[in-house]
Parts: C-alpha cells; sequence; structure tokens
C-alpha cells in the first residue's frame, strides 16, 4: 500500500513561500524517519512520540506542516492549521534545519506509530 503526504504552505515565517513535496511512504522512508527521530528529537520529546518528552509534548497529533515550522524556525508558524492546539506553552525548541528534506520521513514514522484511540 502506498501512502502520500500532502504538504502545505508555511506563509510569513520564510521570505520565500516552502512547498512540501509528496512523498512516498515505503519501509525505507519509515526506517530513516525513525532514525532521524532517534538521533535528533529524544533529546527533548519522548522514544515514544505517543508519550510526552522531558521538555518537548507528544508529537503524533501535529499535523506536518507544524512539525516543518518548529524543525525549521522553532516556532509555530503565524496561523495555525484548523482545529490544532499547542500541547505546550513553552518556546524551548531549538531549529534543526539541516532536517529540512527528511522532515517528511519523520513526520511518515511518528503518524507510523501513532496508537489507536
Amino acid at each position: 500500500m502506498k501512502v502520500y503526504l500532502l504538504g502545505a504552505l508555511l506563509g510569513p515565517l520564510f521570505i520565500t513561500q516552502v512547498s512540501l513535496a509528496q512523498v512516498k511512504v515505503d519501509q525505507a522512508t519509515l526506517d530513516k524517519g525513525k532514525r532521524l527521530y532517534l538521533s535528533n528529537c529524544i533529546q527533548c520529546h519522548n522514544k515514544d512520540p505517543n508519550l510526552k518528552g522531558s521538555l518537548g509534548p507528544e508529537l503524533v497529533d501535529a499535523p506536518l506542516e507544524i512539525v516543518y515550522a518548529k524543525v525549521m524556525t522553532g516556532v509555530y508558524p503565524a496561523k495555525l492549521p484548523a482545529g490544532f492546539v499547542p500541547k505546550r506553552s513553552s518556546k524551548v525548541m531549538r531549529k534543526i534545519p539541516k532536517l529540512e528534506k527528511d522532515i517528511p520521513a519523520i513526520h511518515a514514522w511518528i503518524q507510523s506509530v501513532k496508537k489507536k484511540k
């Protein structure tokens, strides 16, 4: 089964608008996303994205455009997606722009481990 993630325009956070391309999610993409998450994100977020971390919130409900904005800028976009409410008011997210091209893979892995409610 192939799953595709659609990106969104992020608006005024960037000098030029950024559009995330469609990403084919296969096992290699998920493996890469997991590896990158475990090596870059668990310092603040939980090893299990369903759970809160020491500084960062659980990530399974964060839309791709939120993950992209936070990783690239450290802040939420000026306009949040409909229905999205930040889980923490802290503003301690560090920018990790080296991950830009890999954010869809990280997000795909996070979504792949989302527990059913």
